[in-house]
């Protein structure tokens, strides 16, 4: 499956983009950008920082019922995303925790 260049950017937590060199974009790709994934995991191009923990990738879902991630693909320029991204637990076990929300975009083709 062919990788998909994304941008998620993020509307809360708001002071995302102090914590983060000033953006609040996420830029990656995604090897899951079908209708046949309900969500997509989404490969950062630099990691990202929430309080005190990093991360490299994060997990978005539809924002509302009745609509998919993949409603972006049909030309609609953005779709709201509910994202996780991966916390582990004291016994090592690693699960998507939900921290944030934003919207999903198609990444421009680079030159």
């Amino acid at each position: 499956m062919p990788k998909m260049r994304l941008i998620v950017h993020l509307a809360e937590p708001f002071d995302f983009g102090r914590l983060n060199g000033g953006s609040a974009d996420l830029e990656g790709w995604t090897a899951q950008a079908t209708p046949a994934f309900s969500d997509w995991v989404v490969h950062l191009d630099r990691p990202a920082q929430i309080g005190e923990e990093e991360f490299d990738k994060v997990k978005i879902t539809s924002r509302y019922a009745g609509e998919t991630v993949s409603k972006v693909l049909e030309g609609f320029g953005f779709t709201a995303v509910n994202i996780q991204y991966p916390r582990r637990e004291e016994n090592g076990r690693l699960y998507w925790h939900f921290g944030m929300v934003g919207n999903v975009q198609l990444a421009p083709e680079k030159e």
